[in-house]
């Protein structure tokens, strides 16, 4: 049964026409709230946590990454929705009164923290780095800023080609086609036609077409010394999905037709890895010999982006110990300034915050997460980058709906003493 001012409320509704009326009526109901809120709570929890060793995002139907799951255009909807019904219902439902301050300030906190939340998740940026892990000398020792510092990153939310070849300087193609998660293969890839025009045949003066035509999201490549490559996919059921925000042994394979200036047509059929350590240059670092173009440099990674910051790695295994992060707000000259050092051990949480001042004196707050020793090549590590761009306004929210809480507590208690111990209270008649 609605409360006696909601029913004051739905007989004033009587006077709106009925269009209008259903969607106030709808706005403020709670057969509205909690499926919106069901919808979004579970949404966030099957994108956060993995149900039998697979993410939401890894399925066959979405294929997507995390980041993309999270900043889907329905879901951010879907939250500013609820906060504006959340808003409606309070509003019309609950009285006007000092004794209803806490509840209108849960409310004001509620809708604070989904219509943040939802800007975070559409906002922050997420990425890889592949930080070179230095040894430590024979003397048990090691100057960090001695190592080579990392100042790229790789997006997780996108992959590209990059081809070198007749001393050509490196073109980067966007590969906006691919699958992530799944397999694919020949008529089933989308057909990507790289390079007809107009950077690489322009540069080389012929024609060259570069067609991915098959994807593995995980598996294995054996070069053999005659030029020719196996490839072994790894079953489904023997991959580990959660370890890492892409595929890092996803596999392409990539159909190379070309005709030179006397119209002689060639085509090469190549295999390329995944190579997230690879994004702190542009430069391929392996090369395959092409029939027609001779020796070709290409690349398989995540787009790298400049990072306002310089990373540097340290290994200390005998202490039980993954490894120490150096971190600093920009790289000059080849040194760190001012460098800050996170330490990651196995037992330990192994996420830290930094905040970044780029040479124009901007400031971002990272989260830096410890992944994994890059299981390619040992002597990287893989952090993860996370951009935080509304974490005051989330924190806000929060304290809001505890405020809220604290009020509501407090009402409760000095009404319920003020009944107990009424400040007056009518004389009694003596008894004669």
């Amino acid at each position: 049964m609605p409360s006696a001012h909601y029913q004051r409320v739905l007989e004033q509704d009587q006077q709106l026409p009925a269009p209008l009326r259903w969607l106030i009526r709808a706005m403020s109901a709670w057969w509205t709230i909690v499926p919106l809120a069901v919808f979004i709570v579970g949404y966030v929890v099957f994108a956060l946590v993995p149900i039998g060793g697979r993410y939401l995002w890894q399925s066959r139907l979405i294929d997507a990454t995390q980041q993309q799951v999270l900043t889907w255009w329905p879901l951010t909807t879907l939250a500013w929705l609820l906060a504006a019904v959340i808003v409606c219902a309070a509003l019309r439902r609950l009285p006007w009164r000092w004794d209803s301050l806490g509840r209108l300030v849960c409310v004001l906190g509620l809708a604070t923290i989904l219509v943040t939340q939802s800007w975070a998740f559409r906002s922050q940026s997420t990425g890889v780095v592949a930080v070179p892990i230095a040894a430590i000398d024979a003397n048990n020792k090691i100057d960090p800023l001695s190592l080579t510092y990392t100042t790229r990153y790789g997006d997780t939310t996108r992959r590209e080609l990059i081809v070198m070849a007749g001393g050509t300087a490196p073109v980067a193609v966007p590969l906006t086609g691919l699958p992530r998660w799944n397999d694919t293969a020949d008529d089933a890839m989308p057909t990507l036609r790289l390079h007809e025009d107009p950077n690489l045949s322009a540069l080389l003066g012929f024609s060259v077409k570069i067609v991915p035509i098959a994807y593995i999201a995980d598996g294995v490549i054996v070069d053999h010394a005659d030029g020719s490559q196996t490839v072994t996919p790894t079953p489904p059921a023997d991959r580990n999905t959660t370890t890492l925000p892409y595929p890092d042994k996803a596999l392409l394979a990539l159909r190379l037709s070309v005709e030179d200036k006397d119209g002689k047509q060639s085509e090469t059929t190549l295999w390329l890895p995944f190579e997230p350590e690879g994004t702190d240059s542009i430069v391929p670092q392996r090369f395959y010999q092409v029939e027609g173009l001779g020796t070709v440099g290409l690349a398989f990674r995540p787009v790298s982006r400049k990072l306002p910051f310089a990373l540097a790695g340290e290994a200390d295994m005998g202490k039980g110990i993954i490894g120490k992060l150096y971190a600093a707000d920009t790289d000059t000259g080849g040194r760190l300034l001012q460098p800050s050092v996170f330490q990651y051990s196995l037992t330990s949480t192994n996420t830290h915050t930094f905040r970044a001042i780029d040479l124009q004196g901007n400031t971002e707050t990272y989260e830096l997460h410890w992944m994994d020793l890059y299981s390619h090549v040992e002597s990287h590590a893989l952090i993860k980058l996370t951009t935080q761009p509304t974490k005051l306004f989330i924190t806000a929210g929060l304290i809001t709906f505890l405020l809220g809480v604290a009020i509501e507590y407090l009402i409760g208690m000095f009404s319920s003493g003020s009944k107990r111990n009424p400040r007056s209270a009518p004389a009694q008649s003596a008894k004669t």
